[in-house]
This record gives structure tokens, C-alpha cells and sequence, in this order.
């Protein structure tokens, strides 16, 4: 027991952990861990390296370490806990007891918190010693840690040790100093590092401690480490660790010793709610993709609290396609195929080729039809083998486009409407003014309904490797039973469900059915975070404000200022290569488009921004995304519409001649009642606001020209209003390339200088924020103390208000517009 107090003054006793093999089992000394660094660790066993490690660790961890050292006969165990919350908090928790020869047993109770980013973290740890010696027992101590990683190939760490030099009766532990360096100069599968460790007052008289950690293959670890003093304490020390890794249990065993003789073992054993990386000892996996469920909002009371907010569900969807897709686990898909909510043809397209995608990767894909219409058998069929169950409904019956106009009813009503607009083609007052379609609406609708049908055809003709003549003979039968569809060759099978498991066997043999996979499943070893693509949505009815849903029928708003916002947010976040504009709208208020048109061209000042056409991107929509460098959009997208019209309700037939009211207008300008709803215009009034959206007309097509390198001759042949799919824009030089969602990532990958190689993060900005995100500049505080909006319609009643056009009440305000001419329906 004498030699304890001159043992506790030893410079560097507690730092290196390849070194402690040499040391006795003294304070504060812990269980040896597997060869590692100050700058490589990150997981729960952190606290006793550096606290600044935990803010890395992920979900729930536990380690249990035991160990023995033949040598000094002493023995060690610790049981470690960590987990990372909210994104940017790591904490820990920690038992080690150790017991030697000679030497009194003690307990360390370890407490940690860290703070930080994917690149910088800030650590702090508590120390206290338990022990049946009285002085012993009162030792605490205080450690600190810094962790930077400013490039994937690239860590630091520095550690002050025991901050308070804990001092009691004769025992002492110093305090001490531990600087770090790791580095990866061939990706994540080899780390090196190296430690600096020494004690207060002895800088020169440190350890030198060298880490090598690499994966041989997946769920096969190897480490070594080596330690030598450099003064006095001059021992060398060698370990060596084999690690053997399941998705959620890990074991690893480290053996070392000193040149003084004697073997150290460490057995660990690991628990983790996180997957890692794991021996692929099957055929891969199959994952159960339920569209339906996909496309469907996530979201839930208290995510706007914390800053949270439900991605929009489709680009959410293909996301997690295109990652599934380039996943070498994943060997096979069974998809779900039914209504396929708030997809229309453009997107099913992009549903369609990202099948077809995953289909070229040698992933297979089965698909099981249940209620589905042409447009979701369109998707469906794209699958290797297609099947349906005995009950499925298959209203695979050809196309049709339906349009309600309520002129009719607003002359039974006395409502009149004031209207100026440019061109025959921009129809959407008629809706409210007609009680039929235009002739140029007619064509419109026409062309659109011909191109969309021979782009069904063709597809679901080669994929089905059937005539035209044989599908357009399944669209006379109406609703198609799953036997006529099979005798058809729209579907290879009937199934009943207990039969689905034996099929996906033979579909892809050696591989199993895991209902839990998701692509990014497993922890992610990289330093540092991946750059990014921002992706910002301009989703819905282009408005002023925020972006919101409207109340009766949940149908999305885009608000200038949320898409103005985020498009700054891109530009100026240095993470960001790239900027993809997703654009699903018919439009909207033209001040709204013209301001989110504005930050376009700024934000492609700094990065590239390239536009991605949904479903639609018209009228307003097309003015916004015009300015990017380059537009792509699917064959079937509706765009164009280029125009802008003024509509004004006069009321004074229903309210003064039908109901008896009256309104006395007293004025002291000749164009003061304007935009009066009660009266119809003058023929001065008239004239005016004629003139104004003639201006707006030129203005709208001015900029086109300019974006769009046209002779502005050209610009106005095409425009007036005028509905292209994107087929026939990309003839006019309206769109640049056919794609979707992820060629447009693709080619805003390129673009940017990205290599191929190189993973990127999809970030989808400009989608509500909360209270946390407001404390950034986003708003959010007036969103969670406004009064709650009015709950959305049950999706029936939202369906009838969107077809009677309730569902857009900001039409019937006086103003300018700039919205595709009509809302159509194809099924």
C-alpha cells in the first residue's frame, strides 16, 4: 500500500489506452479499451477517452468490457451507455470496476455530455471514485474534450484530463493532456491516429500512442496500437483487436502486452439499437414498398414544437427509391400498388422510371395490384412480374379529362364576372363565365388527352409485351376482374395472399423478407458531413406569406416567402453544391411568382439551380422556374400557360336583385371603385385594367425571352396562355431535357463538379418550420401561436370541393393571376 501515493503521481497514468496496459489498476485509471484515439473514438466507451466522442454515437448504445491482466493479476470490468438526442446531444454514462493485486478495489462513476455538429464537438465529463479507503473514496475529477472533423479524411481531438487535479490526504491524479490527429487517406475502411499524451509540468516526459483501425469486409474489424514514453516512462505496449459485428451485436476481442512480459486481454460485447454494418452471410433482402402508405403525410402535434415538419410524402418517396436502388442489400421489391393519392401522370412517370431504375441495378420487383385505375396500373407494370389478388378491381378503361364550369349557376345566381386577360387560351375565368368548353380550350384538353394516351399505350404495351389492340380490348370491359386481366396479359397471376411468400421466393431465391429495411439502416462511420443538394419545393397555388394548406380541402399553398427564404438558406449554406427547384403548382398570384422568379436568379448567381416539373408547373409555376439554369420535366407534364388574366365577381344580381340588399358608393376619383365587387366595370374601367395585364403580358413574356435565350416574336406564338406537355415545350424551347425529380439531382450533380462517386445528401428546405428553426431566422413562433387552422375535409369531401373549384376562394379575389387555365382531371 506504500507504493500507492507515488503510483497516483505517475505523468500521463490515466490517457493513453494501448499504454495502459503497462500502468497498474489505480485511479484514475479505467478498463483498457480496444486500440483507439482521442480523435477516433465515437461510441458510448467515449467517456473514457473523450466526452466529445459521445456527440457522434448515435441512437442507444451499450458496451460491457471485461478485462484481465495475467501479468499484474488484476482485473477490470465497465458497462458504458450512451445516445445521442435531438441531433446535436450526446450523453453517457458509465461503471468500471477494478480490482488488483495489492492495490485497493475501487468503482469509477462516469457522467458525459457533449454538444456540437457533424463537424465540431464540444465534451464534458464527471469522474468519481468509490472505495473502501476513506481517502480514496472522496476523489472526483473533471474532464474536457474537443473533437473537430473538417473533412471526411480528417479528425483532431484534445482532452483535458482531471481539470481540477483532484488532491486528497496522499493520493493525487494530475492534471493531463491528451492532443490527437486521425486520418483517412483511402475512404472509411482504413483509419490511422496518433496520440500525444502528458501530465501538467512534464511535457517533454509524455507517451506517444499509434492507432490503426480498418474493415477488412463488411462486419470484420481489425485494430493495433502502439505506445512508447518518451522520457522516464519509456515502457513500449502493443494490442492488437478483432471485432466481429451483427446489425445490433458486436464482439471484440484485444490482446496486449508490455516488453516487461505479460498478456492483457479485453473481451467486449456490444448492444445498439443502431444497425451496423454486418457480415452478409444470406441472398439480401426484400423490402415491402406499400405506395399508398409512402404518399401519405407524415407529421404529428408536436413537430412544429421542435422545429419538425412532414417532408412532402413523393419526394420523401423517391428519395428513399433512389437510395434503395443503389443498395447492394436490397435484392428484391414487392410493390404495393393501389390509389396512389396526390400522384397524377407526370409523377407516376417518375414512379414508373424510378421501377424501372431499380430494375437495371438487378433489383426484382413484383408488384401486386389491388384497387387501381390506368394510372396506377401504369406504374405497376413496370414491374418484372405484376400480380393481382381475387378481389383486386382493375378500372384499367382508358382515359378521359373532365372539367367543371359553373356559368351556368352564376347565371342563375345574377353573379357576373369582369375579366381581362391576353390570348383565347387563357381560360381559367370560364370556369366561373362558361357553362362549356372553349374551342381553344377544347384543343388544348384534346391534345393533352391524345399525347398522355399514346404515352400510356406504348408503355404499358412493351411492358406487358401485348398489342395495342389487346389493351385498348381490356378498356371495353370497364372494371376488369384479376382473372379477365390475367387471360388479357395485363397481369402474370392471381395470388392469394398466403401464396405471396413462396412467389418472392422464386422471384429472388436465397433472398428474405425484411418488413424493417430502410436504406440508410445502418451507422454511418463518415467524418464530417456529405455535401448536399438542396431541394425546395414550390408545391401548390403560388401565394404571398408562408407556405401553408388551405383549410377545407388540405390542398399545399407555396408562399413566396418560404421558397424566397430557403433559396437564400441554399445559397449562402457552404454544404450546398447545388439547388434543385421542385416545382408542382398551375400557378398563382403573379407578384408571388414574379418574387420567387427574383430569387431564382439570385440564388444561381453563387450555385447552379436547376427546375424540376412535377404533375404541372404553368403559368406562374412556369415563371418561377424559368430562371434556373435548366428545366427538365416528364413527357405528360403540364406546363407553359404562359399569361396572366384580372377577374372580378360583381355581386350586385344576387345580393341587390335576388336578395333586396343595396350598397351606395360614394367616390372622389374616376377609378376609385375599381375593384368594387358590386358593380360590373365601366367601359373606362375596362380599358384600364385591359392595360395593366396587357403590361403584365409583356412583362411575363420579356423575361421569358431573357431566361430562356428567345427571340421574344417566338415567346408570344407560344404563349397567350397556351398548355404544352412537357414533350411539345422542350419542341419550343420551353423545357431543356425529359426527365424527373432524380435526373434533375443527376444533372445538378454534374453541374456542380460533383464526381460521380461522391455521395451527396438529398436536403429538402422550404417546407414549414417550428419553434426551434425560428430561433434561426425561419419562421416559426407565429405558426405555433396562431390559432390551430380548420382540420382538412375527409379526402371524399376534398375531392368534391377540389372539382367544384371551392377549394380556391383566392380566385375570386380582384387581382392578377397567373394560373394554368383549367383544373383537369384524368383518370
Amino acid at each position: 500500500m506504500r507504493a500507492l501515493p507515488f503510483l497516483l503521481l505517475l505523468p500521463g497514468l490515466a490517457l493513453a489506452q494501448t499504454g495502459l496496459i503497462v500502468q497498474p489498476a489505480v485511479p484514475p485509471r479505467g478498463v483498457t479499451l480496444p486500440p483507439t484515439s482521442a480523435a477516433l473514438v465515437d461510441e458510448a466507451t467515449a467517456l473514457s477517452v473523450n466526452p466529445a466522442g459521445l456527440r457522434f454515437i448515435g441512437p442507444g448504445q451499450l458496451f460491457y468490457l471485461h478485462e484481465r491482466d495475467l501479468a499484474r493479476d488484476q482485473l477490470g470490468d465497465g458497462l458504458f451507455l450512451g445516445t445521442s438526442l435531438f441531433g446535436g446531444l450526446g450523453v453517457g454514462f458509465s461503471l468500471e470496476w477494478m480490482r488488483g493485486h495489492g492495490l485497493p478495489d475501487y468503482r469509477k462513476t462516469s457522467f458525459g455530455l457533449a454538444l456540437g455538429s457533424g463537424k465540431l464537438s464540444l465534451g464534458a465529463g464527471y469522474h468519481n471514485i468509490s472505495s473502501r479507503d476513506g481517502s480514496l473514496d472522496r476523489l472526483y475529477g473533471w474532464d474536457l474534450g474537443l473533437t473537430v472533423r473538417p473533412a471526411r479524411y480528417l479528425s483532431v481531438g484534445a482532452v483535458v484530463k482531471d481539470v481540477n487535479a483532484p488532491s486528497e490526504g496522499p493520493y493525487t491524479m494530475p492534471r493531463s493532456y491528451n492532443l490527437a490527429v486521425g486520418v483517412r487517406p483511402f475512404g472509411e475502411r482504413l483509419t490511422l491516429g496518433a496520440d500525444y499524451l502528458a501530465s501538467e509540468g512534464n511535457w517533454g516526459d509524455g507517451r506517444l500512442s499509434y492507432t490503426l483501425q480498418g474493415t477488412v469486409i463488411s462486419g470484420v474489424r481489425l485494430g493495433a496500437g502502439l505506445s512508447h514514453g518518451l522520457g522516464t516512462d519509456n515502457a513500449l505496449a502493443l494490442q492488437f483487436s478483432l471485432t466481429l459485428d451483427s446489425s445490433n451485436f458486436g464482439l471484440t476481442y484485444a490482446g496486449g502486452g508490455a516488453e516487461s512480459g505479460g498478456l492483457d486481454h479485453v473481451v467486449a460485447v456490444r448492444v445498439s439499437s443502431q444497425r451496423y454494418p454486418n457480415l452478409q452471410l444470406g441472398g439480401g433482402s426484400v423490402a415491402l414498398v406499400d405506395l399508398d402508405d409512402q404518399l401519405v403525410e407524415r407529421g404529428g402535434l408536436g413537430l412544429p414544437l421542435i422545429g419538425g415538419s412532414g417532408e412532402d410524402p413523393f419526394i420523401r418517396l423517391m428519395r428513399w427509391m433512389d437510395e434503395a436502388t443503389k443498395d447492394p442489400r436490397l435484392k428484391g421489391v414487392l410493390l404495393k400498388v393501389s390509389g396512389l393519392p396526390g400522384v397524377d401522370w407526370a409523377k407516376a412517370d417518375e414512379l414508373r422510371q424510378a421501377v424501372l431504375r431499380m430494375r437495371a441495378a438487378g433489383k426484382r420487383v413484383m408488384a401486386v395490384l389491388y384497387s387501381v385505375d390506368d394510372r396506377a396500373y401504369f406504374v405497376g407494370s413496370a414491374a418484372d412480374e405484376v400480380y393481382a389478388l381475387p378481389a383486386s378491381s382493375l378500372l384499367v378503361n382508358g382515359l378521359a379529362a373532365s372539367i367543371l364550369y359553373l356559368g351556368g349557376t352564376m347565371e342563375k345566381l345574377g353573379v357576373t364576372w369582369d375579366v381581362a386577360r391576353v390570348g383565347d387560351y387563357k381560360t381559367a375565368p370560364e370556369q366561373f363565365t362558361r357553362k362549356d368548353l372553349s374551342p381553344a380550350e377544347r384543343e388544348t384538353v384534346e391534345a393533352y388527352l391524345d399525347a398522355q394516351t399514346a404515352h400510356d399505350v406504348e408503355a404499358v404495351t412493351t411492358a406487358r409485351h401485348i398489342t395495342p389492340e389487346r389493351l385498348r380490348e381490356a378498356w371495353t370491359a370497364g372494371i376488369l376482374t384479376a382473372v379477365r386481366a390475367k387471360e388479357l396479359g395485363l397481369v402474370d397471376g392471381v395470388l392469394l395472399p398466403e401464396e405471396l411468400d413462396s412467389k418472392l421466393k422464386t422471384l429472388v431465391p436465397g433472398a428474405h423478407y425484411n418488413p424493417y429495411y430502410a436504406p440508410h439502416d445502418e451507422r454511418d462511420p463518415r467524418w464530417s458531413g456529405r455535401r448536399r443538394i438542396a431541394v425546395v419545393p414550390v408545391l401548390g397555388t403560388i401565394a404571398g406569406g408562408k407556405s401553408r394548406k388551405t383549410p377545407l380541402a388540405g390542398e399545399a399553398i407555396a408562399g413566396a416567402e418560404t421558397v424566397a427564404l430557403a433559396l437564400e438558406r441554399a445559397q449562402r449554406d457552404p454544404s450546398v453544391v447545388a439547388i434543385v427547384l421542385r416545382v408542382d403548382s398551375g400557378g398563382g398570384d403573379v407578384l408571388a411568382s414574379e418574387l420567387m422568379y427574383r430569387a431564382v436568379l439570385e440564388a444561381k448567381k453563387y450555385k447552379p439551380v436547376i427546375a424540376s416539373m412535377g404533375d404541372v408547373a404553368a403559368s406562374g409555376g412556369y415563371y418561377t422556374a424559368m430562371g434556373a439554369d435548366e428545366i427538365w420535366a416528364s413527357p405528360t407534364t403540364l406546363t407553359g400557360s404562359i399569361g396572366v388574366f384580372f377577374v372580378k365577381p360583381a355581386l350586385r344580381g344576387l345580393l341587390g336583385d335576388k336578395l333586396g340588399a343595396n350598397e351606395e358608393i360614394i367616390s372622389r376619383a374616376p377609378m376609385a371603385t375599381l375593384l368594387n365587387s358590386w358593380n360590373p366595370w365601366t367601359e373606362a374601367e375596362q380599358k384600364a385594367v385591359q392595360a395593366w395585364v396587357n403590361s403584365a403580358y409583356d412583362d411575363f413574356i420579356t423575361q421569358v425571352s431573357v431566361s430562356r435565350k428567345l427571340d421574344k416574336t417566338k415567346v408570344d406564338s407560344v404563349a397567350r396562355g397556351r398548355v404544352w406537355t412537357g414533350a411539345a415545350a422542350k419542341e419550343r424551347g420551353l423545357v431543356d431535357q425529359m426527365g424527373g425529380l432524380m435526373d434533375a439531382i443527376t444533372s445538378a450533380r454534374k453541374r456542380a463538379g460533383v464526381p460521380s462517386q461522391e455521395e451527396l445528401e438529398l436536403k429538402v428546405l422550404g417546407e414549414p418550420g417550428g419553434l426551434f428553426s425560428s430561433l434561426g431566422g425561419e419562421p416559426g413562433v407565429d405558426s405555433v401561436l396562431r390559432p390551430a387552422e380548420t382540420p382538412a375535409l375527409p379526402p371524399g369531401v376534398q375531392a368534391l370541393v377540389r372539382d367544384s373549384g371551392l377549394d380556391t376562394p383566392w380566385l375570386l379575389e380582384p387581382g392578377l393571376k397567373a394560373v394554368q387555365p383549367f383544373t383537369l382531371t384524368v383518370r
